[in-house]
């Protein structure tokens, strides 16, 4: 009886320690106060700006987001940017990350900025509770370059990326293995052509087992965005957003304030099955699902309301508070409503 017990302790164990692994190594402390961090990587010194939700639960994991600038950009515009915008999509489930690129870029020589985004990870993971399987990175520009950057270096750290009007700026070691990847670029794009963003998203074409397919693009000037989704190896999607417009981080639908960017990649993000996550079936199968291409931006159905994922509602807002057809204008906090 003594030995039935131990065995099934013992394959309990095993079925949860996957559970227990994702659990960082801060859970259950006190949290370090959000702010400007300072932490040396080969003998430089380096900056980052850590945000630490306002409901924070040391008990309880939360995903990460690693946000990267822009040339000439930094940290502080980053934050100013809400993180791209995800901050108040995320409803206090995440940490955020804005890191200080040497010269305000990410050449990365000899991998220095993979050095730097490692011991940010170490340090965050130490002294915070992370959910270690929903970990991500995203930035615009030189920012989505470091982002590619990191997935090739790190696939086996973040979950999935989404790169805006990127490049291959900041080298790609390793590079073999698949992660999730969204690219949205500017088909009038004169700073990072858009065919440069092509070469990103085509390389996770391959290594994710996608299904060859003509991604149509709307013409430079163009105020509608198509979105391709490709067929790819489950747990393993690419998605890919072409719009008309040129180099931002924040291409909008037309007559709209807010961009749909933000609601794109936590869509990306949040989805079922990223890695094997419920939903997403075995990642070592193919899926057979037909791929689809949806065309949007064509403007609200009637009058000035907000697109899909936009934002309709909160204290002190003062855009539309209508979603386009479809779309319901959905309470998220005080501050913030969507249209979903």
């Amino acid at each position: 009886m003594r030995l039935k017990i131990t065995y099934l302790l013992t394959l309990l164990g095993a079925i949860t320690a996957p559970l227990a692994e994702a659990r960082s190594a801060g859970c259950g402390k006190n949290a370090p106060s959000s702010g400007v961090k300072s932490t040396t990587v080969n003998g430089k010194n380096r900056q980052y700006t850590l945000q630490v939700p306002a409901n924070y639960n040391p008990k309880k994991e939360h995903k990460l987001v690693i946000a990267y600038h822009w040339l000439n950009g930094n940290m502080g515009a980053v934050v100013n940017g809400q993180y791209y915008g995800l901050q108040p999509l995320s409803e206090g489930t995440t940490i955020f990350v804005a890191p200080n690129g040497l010269n305000a870029g990410w050449a990365n020589e000899e991998g220095e900025d993979i050095a730097f985004t490692d011991k940010i990870l170490q340090t965050v993971q130490d002294s915070l509770c992370v959910d270690e399987s929903n970990i991500f990175a995203t930035g615009w520009s030189y920012g989505g370059a470091m982002s590619f950057s990191a997935a090739c270096s790190r696939p086996d750290v973040f979950k999935a990326i989404a790169v805006i009007s990127g490049a291959q700026l900041s080298g790609c070691n390793g590079g073999n293995t698949p992660v999730p990847y969204l690219g949205i670029h500017g088909s009038a794009d004169d700073v990072l052509n858009i065919g440069l963003g092509r070469q990103l998203r085509d390389k996770y074409i391959g290594l994710n087992g996608c299904q060859s397919k003509n991604a149509p693009e709307p013409s430079p000037g163009s105020s509608n965005r198509i979105r391709t989704d490709y067929s790819c190896r489950a747990g393993y999607p690419v998605t890919w957003i072409a719009h008309g417009g040129g180099h931002v981080p924040d291409p909008k639908d037309p007559g709209q304030s807010q961009s749909w960017a933000p609601g794109e990649t936590w869509r990306f993000f949040t989805q079922d099955g990223l890695k094997g996550d419920t939903g997403g079936g075995d990642p070592g199968t193919t899926t057979t699902l037909v791929t689809r291409t949806t065309t949007t931006g064509t403007g609200p159905t009637s009058g000035p309301c907000a697109a899909r994922y936009g934002q309709c509602g909160g204290q002190g807002w003062s855009g539309p508070k209508c979603c386009e057809s479809g779309t319901t204008c959905t309470f998220g906090n005080d501050w913030y409503s969507q249209c979903l």
